[in-house]
């Protein structure tokens, strides 16, 4: 039995063998047939979003860039379009990698794409140029083809409007000319209103440029669609009647300003509503449009001159203003100055027009400085813009002694009301210049060859009773006689210049203490005072450094949430639930231990107000007629006040 064993045994040792090597010839042969990555060609393609496409509707369209490098990011331009506009909405880099073994062979494929993620808005109808994208990167570049789409008209309505108040001009570049833009919608309308945009492609002029301010009093917003993205502006709303038909009108203002003598041509303001024709209640009893319908209305076509300013008759000190009511402020940092020494002038140039392009004239000009009395610097200085007006500072010097002042300064600017210019002066600086001393080569003087030399009247005169007085009188004026015709003595030496050669003979003088009289008793109150701070500071400094900086985190984080409340109350009814809720929200995500079933509701009962019935029509006047309820607003105050009370972990409410 033991000899039919063993030869079985030796069998299966045997063939364990030799599975072994064959393991390992194979790993051997399948490392060595391992493909190297394939590297495929950067391409390029377009995928736009599926139609139908209506004027005024934005589509998406998407280029999408594969097998570019990660980095640099490859950098995309367009082409010529036409019928709409294209903005760019956002960019999305993926990359992913995959491995793969088909007969042995191992491949590694790795991916980089890139998607840019474009809006096309047609605004009108009729077939619309899609352009050609090019993307490149490092020398490296790929097109998509151009091609066309059809977009569908929409119905014109009266139920909606919009109107481009500006004036007919001519006007000219660099003055500031007001515009409004006004939006109606009728009152039936507005409560099944679902969506509005607004196009005014006198916006997207390069050869225009735009200042907004806040309004007077601003109750909603108003959006205004652009190349550039949406346009948020601040806007009143007033309720009129316009053609017999109750209307709400949206008006908001804007400042334009022309950059280059070029006519303003622009097609009309459009805009596009998409109104609810069939409704049905959600979950939450809110109205929701199961079908909507189409409408836009457009305002008249846009012209206007623009011309230079006029050069007959422009003064030497105009210097580009444009505008109404322009002054000039002129101060100097010193009024006592000595012939050729620095003076730093600082101009404060004020007036209701484009300050940007405004500068100062050459300061030798007609009306300004004479370059006979003054040093003026060759180059003009750049201003800067803030809140009180341009500022300019320049550095000149005084040439002639005789002058007493800085004369008033003229500064010229173009009046496009009265289409004149206009004048306006500084007032003049007061002078007082010392004529420079020049120092010549008898001024310096020899220093003595021999340092040593005995001077009359000095412990180490060799003639016997050469010694000065002693008297307690200070010496001045002429020497004594007996020590006048010895060594000669510079006249010229400072030496003894108000010098007090005088013997104090008085013991109680000599031996006073001052600490006992007392005259530093000042110096010394304010030595210890100074000590007795630094150590005050100093125990202040660290029990501030003792508190836990977790602490101090939580109570900034509560003071800025009390804050944004009080902002959040201000707002209309809707757009205040939307804030406040957000507020709670990053309450939230900041002090996680401060959630609680309380916060929760409370930030639920937020989005319900949000969203309630008719909150889609955000230009409505619902939206502004309200607040915030008073019983949201206390809930969130006592709520907020309570948990700053209380420290972390020890809120009233149950955590969530």
């Amino acid at each position: 039995m033991r000899r039919i064993v063993q030869p079985r045994k030796n069998a299966l040792m045997r063939a364990g063998a030799k599975l072994c090597v064959l393991l390992a010839l194979g790993l051997v042969f399948l490392g060595g047939v391992t493909a190297a990555p394939a590297a495929e060609a950067p391409a390029a393609r377009v995928q736009v979003a599926h139609g139908p496409y209506y004027v005024g509707e934005a589509f998406e369209i998407q280029v999408v860039a594969t097998n570019f490098q990660e980095e640099p990011a490859p950098e995309i331009s367009t082409g010529v379009y036409g019928g709409g506009v294209l903005r760019l909405s956002g960019i999305s880099p993926s990359t992913s990698t995959s491995i793969s073994i088909i007969n042995g062979k191992i491949t590694r494929v790795h991916e980089v794409t890139f998607v840019y993620r474009y809006e096309f808005t047609g605004t009108r109808k009729g077939r619309a140029r899609i352009p050609e994208f090019l993307v490149s990167q490092a020398g490296v570049s790929e097109s998509t083809r151009s091609f066309e789409l059809e977009i569908s008209g929409v119905p014109t309505t009266n139920r909606v409007g919009i109107d481009l108040q500006i004036p007919t001009g001519p006007i000219f570049v660099g003055q500031k000319v007001p515009i409004v833009i006004e939006f109606q919608i009728a009152r039936e309308t507005q409560r099944d209103l679902v969506s509005y945009q607004i196009h005014v492609p006198l916006f997207d002029l390069s050869t225009l440029r735009f200042i907004d301010e806040p309004s007077a009093n601003p109750d909603t917003q108003l959006e205004i669609q652009t190349e550039s993205g949406v346009l948020m502006l601040s806007a009143s709303s007033r309720e009129s009647v316009i053609r017999g038909r109750p209307m709400l009108t949206i008006r908001a203002e804007r400042t334009m300003i022309a950059v280059s003598a070029e006519a303003i041509e622009a097609a009309p303001a459009t805009v596009f509503i998409s109104r609810g024709v069939g409704f049905r209640r959600d979950v939450f009893n809110q109205r929701r449009a199961t079908s909507t319908e189409k409408l836009m209305a457009a305002g008249d076509p846009i012209r206007i001159e623009v011309g230079e300013v006029p050069k007959q008759g422009r003064p030497e000190s105009f210097a580009g203003a444009v505008g109404v009511g322009f002054s000039l402020e002129v101060t100097a940092d010193r009024s006592v100055v000595q012939l050729g020494e620095p003076i730093a002038l600082s101009f404060l140039l004020r007036g209701d027009g484009d300050l940007s392009s405004a500068s100062l004239p050459p300061l030798d000009a007609a009306g300004l400085l004479d370059s006979e009395h003054f040093r003026i610097p060759e180059d003009s200085p750049a201003g800067i813009v803030d809140d009180d007006g341009k500022h300019f500072d320049v550095v000149l010097r005084v040439l002639d002694a005789g002058v007493r002042e800085i004369p008033a300064l003229a500064y010229s600017w173009f009046d496009a009301e009265t289409r004149s210019f206009q004048t306006t002066t500084s007032r003049p600086i007061a002078l007082s210049v010392g004529a420079a001393e020049v120092i010549g080569a008898d001024a310096v003087a020899r220093r003595p060859e021999q340092r040593s030399a005995s001077l009359p009247g000095s412990p180490t005169d060799p003639r016997p009773g050469a010694m000065l007085p002693t008297d307690s009188t200070v010496i001045s004026g002429t020497l004594p006689d007996e020590i006048s015709g010895g060594a000669t003595i510079r006249r010229s030496s400072l030496a003894m210049s108000a010098a007090n050669l005088a013997v104090e003979r008085d013991p109680a003088r000599l031996l006073r203490d001052d600490r006992v009289v007392g005259g530093n008793r000042p110096l010394a109150i304010g030595l210890y005072g100074t000590g007795l701070a630094v150590l005050l500071f100093a125990v202040f400094d660290a029990r501030r450094r003792a508190i836990n900086p977790a602490l101090l985190h939580r109570a900034r984080v509560f003071k800025r949430v009390e804050r944004e409340l009080l902002t959040a109350f201000g707002l209309p009814k809707e757009a205040g639930a939307a804030a406040l809720g957000r507020v709670l929200r990053e309450l939230v995500a900041e002090l996680p231990e401060e959630a609680s079933q309380d916060l929760d509701a409370l930030i639920a009962e937020c989005d319900t107000l949000r969203f309630a019935a008719g909150a889609g029509a955000s230009t409505a006047r619902e939206q502004v007629s309200g607040q915030v309820p008073d019983s949201l607003r206390e809930r969130a105050v006592n709520l907020v006040a309570e948990r700053s009370k209380s420290g972390p972990g020890q809120s009233g409410g149950s955590g969530s």
